[in-house]
């Protein structure tokens, strides 16, 4: 017979075996970190690689997720009532890329599912960023290949016929001259006082909204040489006189070819056209970044110097900074400001678009 000693010692040996055996079979499964501590890491600390690795949509929803950016797209470009029901991508009959040259179905899916889909309700609720879908409403075209994102080449074509392109092209040459007037004439603005300035500065010049034809460097020197500076551009559309230099010095730079279309908007590096511009008197990053975004349609522009930006970060991710009233400020908290976005990368122009969202701001 078993003494009472050596039963208690086979018992514990049994216990301590089923104990292994129970913890061998755990380390088997595979277990998932709690999404609260991963979203308190990435709010809080500003973590790139937690933001980047913390995502809660696995890869077979990311293709039914690509199903649904793509039809987002298409419900804002085509007229659904009128048009064939989509099954894929093949029957998508024109072309979704930017006038940057890259696919705007990519950049919402690889936004839409970073940072733990931070931005999806955002993508959802707001929808794709207008200015891309008005590119591609006005340029969309039967395409040969079969992949709905191939990028066009829009300086190679040829078609004088084609309406949307010859839209799209330079009016005199002058289309980066004329965005960067109104984006001169609008900082430090809110968006309805913006506005109106920009429609006294085109009043000027003979020029409305619908027809832009005659803001034109020249006519811009032609009232600084007439030494009417103060009475046109200063008083009646309101502008300061360091927004007058500003103008000015774009324009001269226009007439003397340091600054042109083919340039500004062709095939330069971000890097190439921020240090051209940042050349000419009165023009500083936040007129380059938003010259970038809204017209060149440059991928990753990552505007930190916009306070509309940073605080529609603040917003969304929760955190405070060292700006007034807790925001998050340009200098102490840019490493935080670039570990929350940097998950978005190489389409941080899209989650910079949904930021003025964020802050009430519209852009």
């Amino acid at each position: 017979m078993k003494t009472r000693s050596a039963a208690k010692a086979e018992a514990e040996a049994a216990a301590e075996a089923a104990s292994r055996s129970t913890c061998a079979a755990a380390s088997k499964v595979a277990v998932t970190p709690s999404p609260s501590k991963k979203k308190r890491k990435a709010h809080h600390l500003g973590s790139r690689t937690a933001s980047s690795s913390s995502r809660s949509i696995t890869f077979d929803s990311e293709n039914n997720l690509r199903d649904e950016m793509r039809n987002l797209v298409l419900s804002r470009v085509i007229d659904l009532d009128n048009a064939p029901i989509v099954h894929s991508e093949r029957d998508i009959d024109f072309d979704t890329s930017t006038f940057g040259g890259w696919c705007l179905i990519d950049g919402l899916v690889h936004c839409a599912t970073a940072s733990n889909g931070i931005l999806l309700p955002l993508i959802k609720e707001h929808g794709p960023p207008p200015i891309y879908l008005d590119y591609i409403r006005k340029n969309k075209r039967n395409l040969s290949s079969e992949d709905d994102c191939s990028t066009s080449d829009y300086e190679g074509s040829s078609s004088d016929d084609d309406e949307s392109m010859s839209e799209l092209n330079s009016i005199n040459g002058c289309r980066s001259f004329r965005s960067l007037c109104q984006i001169v004439s609008g900082q430090h603005l809110d968006g309805s006082t913006a506005k109106i300035v920009w429609g006294r500065l085109l009043k000027v010049v003979d020029a409305k909204e619908e027809d832009v034809s005659n803001l034109t460097p020249g006519r811009i020197l032609s009232i600084v040489e007439d030494g009417d500076t103060e009475e046109v551009l200063r008083a009646f559309a309101g502008l300061s006189d360091a927004k007058c230099d500003s103008l000015t010095a774009i324009a001269t730079s226009f007439r003397d070819g340091v600054l042109c279309d083919e340039f500004l908007l062709g095939d330069a590096t971000d890097a190439e056209i921020s240090s051209r511009l940042l050349s000419i008197k009165g023009l500083g990053p936040w007129v380059v970044d938003m010259f970038l975004l809204f017209q060149s349609h440059r991928a990753d522009v990552f505007p930190i110097d916009d306070p509309a930006f940073r605080h529609g970060t603040s917003h969304l991710w929760g955190v405070y900074g060292k700006a007034e009233d807790w925001g998050l400020c340009r200098t102490k908290n840019e490493q935080v400001i670039r570990d929350l976005h940097g998950p978005f990368a190489p389409y941080r122009s899209i989650s910079s678009y949904y930021m003025y969202k964020c802050s009430g701001k519209k852009r």
